[in-house]
């Protein structure tokens, strides 16, 4: 991601961004005339904010800013990604860019040239909390929503990020935003910057917008759809996976489980998955199944890809990517076989009847972090820093969340039980 080139003078002020080990944005704003003083020295900020909801003990530490991410905000204010320092000027390996640089750099001696697009789905609600609009899928009509939606992909294009797309999604009140190809860091970077402006001109419009995985229990969940795309071809002439693209997709396959406590990261995301025929919820790949975990598009050339379809907006981008890319190198290293397709058929897919048995997908945030401690591949991936926080904060919200009495459960057993 790299905006056009600017001029420091123009600015007031710049914002260092930097995200926690759960993906929440993070900033230190600095006068725009300090800011050469920043790219060589770094600027000393409490990287306890890195723990996020498991922050424990304060610690100095040193934001440096990746130049080429530079971009206008207007009002006078730039945005700079950051790298996370210590003291020392060493690399922090808890941070989530710096694993994903990690993986990246490794993954890139087999895939050379791999690039990743997405698709960001959020919902757009009132002041009351209800959904913007009543549109439908892929409606056309004009609505407050679709003229801020319209109005963030342009936006996001001045900060240098291509949209390929834009459209209403199946939710009234809900969008899709889908950004172009890029190399899998600059991809989470601007999924980040994506969700802070969509978030930030929704405000400005006297809305909100919501990343929640499914904020309405009778509407469709908000997902985040990746497409992996290799330098190499990805299909053969007879559109059929070649020998890389099928390791890759067996490595996402064979680690799902574990993949799902950092792609499906919240106790809400659990009521994403198994919701419904568009929601994953078995370890299935396919070429035209829409509950298939992965797809892989029936596109030839450099147009095909490999869908992964558990993710939600929730999940840390670094973070998420690392783990795909872990697990799909694990794939081709390993040389892992790939099972059958568990394509749709009329009637629709069904994992239990079907004749070909799947293993299903975690059902809560504690399945899934049992399953990402129990995966060698993935937590030899991460470091242990930044594992320990993540699963710790994520085991602390599912902990609270059980203990939650509900409504839906005093008005099930307060009288009956």
């Amino acid at each position: 991601m790299t905006g056009p080139a600017l001029d420091l003078a123009a600015f007031e002020w710049i914002r260092l961004s930097f995200v926690d080990v759960f993906g929440t944005s993070n900033s230190v704003q600095v006068p725009a005339a300090h800011f050469p003083d920043v790219l060589e020295r770094g600027a000393m900020f409490d990287g306890s904010a890195l723990e996020g909801r498991a922050r424990h003990l304060e610690s100095d530490m040193l934001l440096r800013p990746d130049p080429d991410t530079l971009v206008d905000l207007g009002d006078r204010v730039a945005r700079a990604i950051c790298t996370v320092h210590s003291p020392d000027g060493s690399r922090w390996p808890a941070d989530p860019r710096y694993a994903l640089e990690s993986i990246g750099a490794a993954v890139d001696e087999f895939l050379g040239g791999l690039t990743v697009g997405a698709e960001v789905e959020f919902y757009l609600l009132d002041g009351a909390g209800a959904p913007l609009d009543t549109a439908g899928y892929y409606d056309e009509p004009e609505s407050p929503g679709s003229v801020l939606v319209r109005g963030a992909a342009q936006r996001l294009m001045s900060c240098g990020i291509s949209v390929d797309a834009w459209h209403h999604e199946a939710g009234p009140g809900q969008y899709e935003l889908d950004l172009a190809a890029l190399p899998p860091v600059q991809l989470a970077d601007a999924i980040v910057l994506t969700k802070q402006l969509v978030r930030e001109l929704a405000r400005a419009h006297g809305s909100e917008a919501t990343f929640m995985p499914r904020p309405f229990a009778d509407q469709p969940g908000s997902g985040l759809h990746l497409h992996l795309r290799m330098a190499d071809p990805l299909v053969d002439e007879h559109g059929q996976l070649g020998d890389q693209g099928r390791g890759f997709v067996a490595g996402q396959l064979a680690h799902a489980r574990a993949l799902c406590a950092i792609a499906a990261p919240t106790v809400n995301s659990y009521k994403r998955l198994h919701a419904g025929p568009e929601a994953p919820s078995a370890i299935v790949w396919a070429h035209m199944n829409r509950a298939a975990l992965v797809r892989v598009s029936s596109s030839r050339g450099p147009d095909a890809s490999i869908e992964y379809r558990g993710a939600d907006p929730s999940a840390n981008p670094y973070l998420l990517l690392a783990g795909l890319l872990a697990a799909g190198l694990d794939g081709i290293e390993q040389d892992l076989e790939l099972p059958g397709r568990a394509e749709e058929v009329a009637g629709g897919y069904d994992p239990v009847g079907d004749e070909l048995r799947v293993e299903p997908l975690p059902r809560s945030l504690d399945d899934a972090l049992d399953a990402l401690l129990a995966d060698d591949v993935l937590v030899d991936a991460f470091d242990d820093q930044l594992l320990a926080r993540l699963v710790d904060g994520r085991r602390a919200e599912a902990q609270a969340y059980g203990a939650l009495v509900t409504d839906w459960e005093r008005a099930r057993y307060l009288d009956g039980a």
